[in-house]
């Protein structure tokens, strides 16, 4: 009896090693299955390499100056054209109002030069008239001469007075066609003395204007580096301007994922901050053409014999929602998953770019109003002078 219990026990151990094997063997090949679908033949391309990007506007100092005044700090929203920092201007303004007396000294020379002209016109015609009537003289004292109603005196000293004349005309003359050269083919504003001194009145007005700094866009402030009292150099960064209505995800793929990626596919993003309760959706809109190791500080050189084959990642840029930001908002550099939908990429080109430059971030307008108002002023200067 106990050794037929004995028997039962060891069979029922031995079904029960054989049926861990058997789940043992059925998990690993279901294992199998399920990771040569999710590698090789889902439709899908997951990638958690993937970050939030968009322009970082960097602000620079357009002259050179002692800031006076910052108006913005960081994370401070700002509109277009907001004033962000002053500099000290004095010296500036005195460059500007010296090229503004610049300006209207060559205004008023350039009328004298066309007043010149009728001077030396009329001078020419009284000149002529005299000498006409010194010639008429002339012809009569010769005549009456050898009769003694002249003396021969007279009638040198009339010959000498006519070649006086014509000097007097000759040089008359010449300044005449040296005045009409200054002023030919031009009115006083199209001449080129005040046409000269107009440029470096703009130039100098501009300066000036630029001695007070706007924000080129709108957006967010972010890493402010200038204080009030500092000396700045043209070009020197001062800060930054992040527009965060104007973003897309930058997902680093490995080139061996992209076979199947196209622009034009749909995107599902999860973003770490929000976690996958929030999901953003978005498409394909560009692959880089090249790896991102090429455009490294020391790109990889496979010529020189020291190879090592690693996988390049290749980044894939992808578009967001505009609604989808307002309602949760990301900025440049966050992490997030990305699910980019490649079911149907046997129907899609695969050098295709729908990349455009048509957002708030790619252009500014505050400087166009820039010239326009330096024209504005020249034209007060030399309207005021030329009514002088």
């Amino acid at each position: 009896m106990v050794n037929i219990k004995m028997a039962d026990i060891t069979h029922s151990k031995t079904r029960h090693h054989r049926l861990l094997g058997v789940f043992f063997l059925a998990g690993l090949v279901i294992a199998g299955i399920i990771s040569y679908w999710a590698l090789f033949l889902r439709a899908e391309v997951e990638s958690n390499d993937a970050y939030v990007s968009g322009n970082i506007v960097s602000v620079q100092a357009l002259v050179p100056g002692i800031v006076s005044r910052v108006s913005v700090d960081n994370s401070m929203f700002v509109r277009t054209g907001q004033k962000l920092l002053s500099e000290e201007n004095n010296l500036t303004e005195t460059t500007m109002k010296k090229a503004g007396a610049v300006l209207a000294e060559a205004v008023r020379q350039t009328k004298s030069l066309f007043a010149q002209i009728d001077v030396e016109l009329a001078e020419i015609t009284i000149l002529e008239t005299r000498k006409k009537k010194l010639e008429a003289d002339f012809e009569r004292y010769k005549i009456a001469e050898p009769g003694g109603a002249a003396s021969s005196q007279q009638v040198s000293d009339t010959r000498a007075d006519i070649a006086v004349i014509g000097g007097k005309i000759a040089r008359a003359e010449a300044l005449l066609r040296k005045a009409k050269a200054l002023v030919a083919g031009s009115s006083v504003i199209g001449n080129p003395l005040v046409q000269k001194a107009r440029a470096k009145f703009i130039e100098s007005y501009i300066r000036y204007r630029r001695s007070n700094l706007f924000s080129p866009i709108k957006g967010y402030i972010a890493d402010r580096r200038v204080q009030a009292g500092e000396q700045v150099k043209k070009g020197q960064r001062l800060m930054s301007i992040v527009p965060l209505d104007d973003l897309w995800i930058t997902a680093n793929l490995k080139e061996t994922r992209l076979e199947q990626v196209r622009t034009g596919q749909s995107v599902k993003i999860h973003a770490y901050v929000y976690g996958s309760d929030i999901t953003y959706h978005g498409r394909v809109i560009g692959i880089e053409p090249s790896g991102g190791s090429i455009f490294s500080l020391f790109p990889p050189n496979n010529a020189t014999g020291n190879y090592i084959h690693i996988v390049e990642r290749v980044p894939v840029r992808i578009s967001l929602l505009p609604a989808e930001l307002r309602s949760h908002p990301l900025r440049p550099g966050m992490s997030v998953t990305v699910i980019i939908n490649t079911h149907d990429y046997r129907s899609m080109p695969v050098l295709v770019s729908d990349v455009h430059t048509s957002g708030v971030s790619y252009a500014t307008p505050i400087y166009e109003n820039e010239l326009r108002a330096a024209e504005h002023a020249v034209d007060k200067i030399v309207e005021k002078n030329c009514k002088i």
